[in-house]
């Protein structure tokens, strides 16, 4: 399995016809040409932007679709034709998972993306070192997902974290901090990083992810 997060930096004032067309043609998208596992808007962070997270079996099945999405003519007429104008730029990262992606068990969430940037080469040990601190997270937050970039950013990791509120966030992240199990991988890992960077991001009502 891998991911497609896609974000798409639309004009200002233009979000609203953008988001009334993604609405009306989401279904087109998916699950034929990669399923959709959530859409959102950034609340904090880069605005006017869209963000979709999808899977793929593997890069060739993502090759596939995506080859045929832009020969379907319903997308081209129903979705593109209205929203293109619209478009000031296109990001793609293909993501690989570090762990399995958890939609959280209830609805009504807010989602914060967190990316980071380590020094050449050590993506994959901070990956590892994160993937041994899930089960120490897991006490404190949602966590969606864990990645590593395979393209977009070199040496980029990113995770997904599902919180019911930006008050829970705030008390989350305070218990988190507490931990000293989490304290002594973050004191491992923190060495690692050249950069990092958050998004917060409110998922669209017919997102499938909430």
């Amino acid at each position: 399995m891998i991911y497609e997060l896609r974000t798409v930096t639309f004009k200002p004032g233009a979000m609203s016809e953008v988001l009334s067309v993604n609405r009306k043609t989401h279904e087109i998208f998916s699950p034929k040409y990669g399923e959709t596992v959530g859409l959102w808007t950034a609340e904090i962070g880069a605005l006017n932007r869209l963000w979709r997270l999808c899977a793929y079996d593997d890069y060739e099945d993502y090759r596939q679709k995506r080859a045929a999405l832009a020969k379907d003519a319903r997308w081209q007429d129903e979705h593109l034709s209205k929203v293109s104008q619209h478009i000031l730029q296109h990001e793609a990262r293909i993501l690989t998972p570090v762990v399995p992606v958890q939609a959280p068990a209830t609805a009504g969430n807010i989602y914060e993306y967190r990316y980071y940037r380590t020094a050449p080469g050590q993506v994959s040990r901070y990956a590892s070192q994160m993937e041994r601190a899930a089960s120490i997270r897991k006490k404190h937050v949602c966590d969606v997902g864990m990645w590593i970039a395979e393209s977009g950013q070199p040496d980029e990791f990113s995770h997904m974290v599902a919180h019911p509120s930006m008050e829970a966030r705030t008390s989350q992240r305070a218990a988190m901090a507490a931990d000293a199990e989490w304290a002594d991988i973050q004191s491992e890992i923190a060495a690692l990083l050249v950069d990092a960077r958050s998004e917060i991001l409110v998922p669209l009502a017919w997102s499938k992810m909430r």
